[in-house]
């Protein structure tokens, strides 16, 4: 269940009301590309597509679906947005910006450590099958030379 794999239902409790839960229907976009960007997301139903623009044309990084997680980077790293995730089906996301993340980690600092580690250990799972995909992108150039 996302980041929130581990708290029992009062901390979940707790913890969702720090955030808000967000609607979305096919077309629109949960984050832009570019865009300030300081919320961390957790999907509650529904899919996504997260894609970039950065060479000028439309490329599909991902799917997101019910459960997976997206804005994590923003949340340690402020900044712009580095992709742009849009809504492909009727989806609920339930959100939380760093702020709110602050005064939870304040107010209940035990729950709020394994929320961290949780986030921490899926944005580690992220960063090595990325690792694994340029690895193969960059074998399979090597290859055609």
């Amino acid at each position: 269940m996302g980041f929130v794999e581990g708290l029992n239902e009062e901390e979940r409790s707790q913890f969702g009301s720090y955030g808000e839960f967000i609607s979305l229907t096919e077309g629109e976009s949960l984050i832009e590309e570019g865009a300030d960007q300081d919320s961390l997301f957790l999907i509650i139903f529904g899919t996504f597509h997260v894609q970039t623009e950065a060479t000028g044309r439309s490329i599909l990084l991902g799917n997101l679906k019910s459960g997976d997680t997206v804005g994590e980077i923003n949340i340690f790293d402020s900044g712009k947005a580095s992709a742009s995730v849009v809504c492909k089906s009727l989806s609920q996301v339930w959100k939380i910006d760093k702020a709110r993340l602050e005064q939870y980690l304040a107010a209940q600092p035990e729950p709020a450590s394994r929320v961290l580690v949780n986030i921490a250990t899926q944005l580690s799972k992220r960063l090595r099958g990325t690792n694994e995909k340029v690895a193969m992108a960059r074998e399979a150039m090597m290859d055609s030379f």
